[in-house]
């Protein structure tokens, strides 16, 4: 399966349930440990415009929000996207056990701008199979293919996240 149709396979539902894979870990219950939370770059949202044939960029630095940039997956998938429609607006993300009990995720809430954004982009992308991309540390860490608009600025990712994986997320996240 092509890059862009192994992530484009991904789908956001009504919650903008976010598919991610790793493995899973047994300890239940939400994790906050902002101790050990290093300061990120606000994380982007943009669209995919192509795949991309050009090589990973060796930096892991987020992309300037205004120009078209290259990225990558954790799996070395190069994507063109567009410029960053959403910067930052994270109210507040949080590692806890999927709710299917098969790993862990990330909730996102997004605050009042963002989620206004976002469900804009969501209602305009459905149908289209168009990709919306969420970096975060100049990494893609999901690339879905819209199904149905986001209303509510309520973000899950799931899949099979570990404790240590989710938390690391959702910190990096909360930028």
């Amino acid at each position: 399966m092509a890059p862009s149709r192994a992530l484009g396979a991904m789908t956001v539902a009504a919650t903008a349930v976010l598919a991610l894979t790793a493995c899973s870990d047994d300890d239940p219950g939400p994790v906050r440990d902002a101790g050990t939370r290093v300061p990120a770059e606000p994380v982007q949202v943009r669209r995919v415009l192509e795949p991309s044939t050009a090589p990973c960029p060796p930096s892991v630095a987020q992309p300037a929000a205004d120009e078209v940039a290259v990225a990558c997956d954790p799996d070395g998938a190069a994507y063109r996207l567009a410029a960053a429609e959403i910067v930052g607006g994270v109210d507040d993300a949080e590692a806890a056990r999927s709710p299917d009990g098969t790993g862990w995720s990330v909730t996102v809430e997004l605050d009042d701008a963002a989620s206004t954004t976002f469900e804009d982009i969501t209602r305009e992308l459905v149908g289209t199979e168009q990709q919306l991309a969420i970096v975060s540390g100049g990494t893609i860490v999901s690339a879905p293919v819209i199904q149905s608009a986001i209303t509510d600025g309520r973000v899950q990712i799931t899949g099979d996240l570990t404790r240590d994986e989710a938390t690391a997320l959702a910190d990096a996240l909360e930028g």
